[in-house]
């Protein structure tokens, strides 16, 4: 990249937020790719300017709220949104926020519970994810069952293409869209097809009281047999989930395998439903079973959960994931065991019971490709199936319909060059189906 871009940079976002030096770089970045710089714009007229200057230039463009993977980008920019953090408006008549998109998931938290609000998706990770990225990435998490997914969240935003060109799109109207929905459309495209520059979003009222029952089991039968039950009584907490012995240490002290169960709502409801979850617990042959109240002790068992869940989709390469219905989890845990061996020694096993959804930490040396087939073949059986693109891919094999595939993927390709025809944001990325 030539002097004069970095020049041109400099003059639209101020010299000091153009960072050139490795070392200083070096916090805003993970992964091995090698750009030449960090640029780190303070509103929306500068991020615009930024991308019309890389789309004129052909010069590759990572976006991150804080920290950014940069695979596949070498000799182009970073730009992180860390300077545009702000709560732009609070309303409390329409119950919405308007926020910029490098505000930190916790810092809107923390907001939200002066003004007696709540924003239920849970952050990609604790200490470090953005609302930026919490739409770009768009992820299921485990409170859905409860709340929705991710997407629902979102009622408009304000997105700068990969033309440098500025769009406004939705309002604070719960019905605002006719025809394509744009809104969610961008929701999951990891930057591929603009950036974020504000964000509008749906709160609900905070609930009267957070709390949770855990409880310890010999075994992952055992207490998946548990979470069935609790499934079959119309039991439905806002989340159901299931860590194996190895993860269980990171959040709760004690042996076995380990139930989390956790509770917003009405306090009179939530204590008659904590109370009968854990009498299903104790029948269902819990070793330990406690009702966790106190508001610091669920705020630290819930973090832990988290940052769990972080690590672990944070390592993708070796953790293969699958989705069963709910009530089909005892029969998919019994099959994997047929596949796998005893997965009580693998180095992670969740499973988020509302969802049917298993996240399984592999051994080193596991060749994740081989193992995804037999158990995608298993989940399919069920009626599920593995999750992602790989999923996507192995579902296509299956039925031996290589057209489905390409077609998949090819459609994926064509929307991402129609809206960027040079390829210029976030190279690195690969859309899922």
């Amino acid at each position: 990249m030539s002097k004069v871009i970095i020049s041109q940079l400099k003059g639209i976002v101020g010299e000091q937020y153009v960072i050139e030096s490795p070392s200083d770089m070096a916090k805003y970045l993970k992964g091995s790719g090698k750009p030449v710089a960090v640029v780190l714009p303070g509103n929306t007229s500068e991020v615009s300017a930024v991308v019309k200057l890389a789309n004129e230039q052909n010069v590759k463009i990572t976006v991150a709220g804080l920290v950014a993977d940069i695979k596949a980008l070498n000799d182009g920019l970073v730009m992180v949104m860390a300077r545009m953090n702000q709560v732009l408006e609070i309303d409390h008549q329409n119950l919405v926020v308007v926020v910029e998109p490098g505000l930190l998931h916790k810092d809107l938290l923390e907001k939200l519970i002066e003004a007696r609000l709540d924003f239920p998706p849970e952050p990609y990770e604790v200490e470090s994810s953005s609302i930026g990225g919490c739409f770009a990435i768009g992820d299921s998490d485990s409170k859905s069952f409860q709340y929705g997914p991710t997407r629902t969240f979102l009622l408009g935003f304000e997105i700068v293409l990969p033309s440098g060109e500025i769009m406004e799109i939705g309002n604070k109207c719960i019905k605002n869209v006719s025809g394509y929905d744009m809104i969610h459309f961008a929701v999951g495209s990891h930057g591929t097809l603009g950036i974020f520059t504000k964000l509008l979003l749906k709160l609900l009222p905070s609930p009267e009281v957070k709390k949770a029952v855990i409880a310890r089991f010999a075994s992952i039968h055992k207490a998946n047999a548990t979470l069935s039950t609790l499934i079959k009584r119309k039991i439905q907490p806002t989340r159901l989930n299931l860590l194996n012995a190895n993860l269980a240490q990171g959040i709760f002290p004690g042996e076995g395998q380990l139930v989390m169960v956790d509770l917003e709502g009405f306090t009179e409801s939530a204590k008659t439903m904590a109370n009968e979850i854990a009498a299903v617990m104790t029948l269902g042959g819990a070793s330990e079973v406690k009702i966790v109240e106190e508001a610091q002790e669920y705020e630290n068992l819930m973090n832990g959960w988290l940052k769990v869940r972080a690590k672990l989709k944070g390592k993708p390469e070796s953790v293969l994931e699958f989705a069963v219905g709910p009530l089909k989890m005892g029969q998919a845990l019994t099959k994997l065991e047929e596949i796998t061996g005893d997965l009580g020694v693998y180095p992670g096993v969740v499973i988020e019971g509302l969802l049917g959804y298993v996240s399984l930490a592999l051994p080193e040396g596991t060749q994740k490709e081989t193992l995804a087939v037999k158990v995608n073949k298993m989940a399919m059986s069920l009626g599920g199936n593995v999750s992602g693109l790989l999923g996507t891919r192995l579902r296509c094999e299956s039925y031996n319909d290589a057209e489905m595939w390409s077609d998949t993927t090819g459609l994926l390709n064509e929307i991402r060059r129609q809206f960027d025809p040079k390829g210029i944001l976030n190279p690195g990325v690969i859309l899922r189906a």
